[in-house]
């Protein structure tokens, strides 16, 4: 049995991994889904870190995070010893650099359509139509349904202008769950970062920007390779 502690991203909340926790519980591992706070506009890396090491309860946890809170992981490793950080979807970071760093250094790492829809995510009127053109448009109906109830977004201004604040990477194995179709963090970005920064290929996984909602079954049995044999 493995631990999983089961981060949501910046725009959603714990409910969005409840479909492939109750697949990895079913398989007899153990589940920890946090609840980052939403509007706690002074926290930055180290307090959403915290808030997830929190959930860490023994050296065998497998911490996974989603899209932008892939920011997180490298900071809960420093705080709790871990087996491995699995970034789905997700940005993986750089030691000494902020998100906007990377995002300046090189522009491809976000779909352009998706940077230009930029304040509109913040209107909840527009939250849903944004939601279904680059979250969950391969989401069937009754997922799309339920995807679209957690929608909830945390105030991600001071984690995103923050530099990350450790000077090497840690040295926990790491993998990375690439989305093939993703509108919002480019497939290409990520693939290219799990080779350069965790040293191997990503993962594939044929979805849009959240597989963990749309792909499930795909996800959990990933997770649940990962945990068994690394890789």
């Amino acid at each position: 049995m493995t631990s999983f502690v089961l981060v949501h991203g910046s725009g959603q909340n714990a409910e969005s991994w409840s479909r492939v926790g109750a697949l990895l519980e079913s398989r007899g591992h153990s589940i920890a889904a946090p609840e980052l706070p939403k509007t706690a506009a002074d926290w930055g890396l180290e307090e959403h870190a915290a808030k997830i090491a929190a959930s860490v309860e023994s050296p065998d946890t497998v911490i996974v995070a989603h899209s932008l809170c892939g920011v997180f992981l490298p900071v809960v490793a420093t705080l709790r010893t871990c087996a491995r950080m699995v970034f789905v979807a997700a940005v993986i970071p750089e030691p000494g650099k902020s998100l906007r760093d990377l995002f300046t250094e090189d522009a491809a790492m976000f779909n352009p359509d998706w940077i230009a829809a930029g304040q509109r995510w913040f209107d909840e009127s527009q939250q849903e139509g944004i939601a279904r053109e680059f979250l969950f448009h391969d989401c069937d109906d009754e997922t799309l349904a339920w995807a679209l109830g957690t929608i909830e977004l945390i105030d991600s201004a001071k984690a995103i202008t923050q530099s990350a604040p450790y000077a090497e990477w840690p040295t926990v194995p790491a993998a990375s769950i690439v989305a093939s179709d993703d509108l919002t963090l480019t497939p290409d970005w990520c693939r290219r970062r799990s080779i350069e920064r965790l040293g191997h290929e990503a993962i594939e996984v044929e979805a849009w920007h959240c597989p963990h909602m749309s792909r499930p079954d795909d996800v959990a049995d990933i997770l649940d390779r990962l945990a068994v044999t690394g890789d």
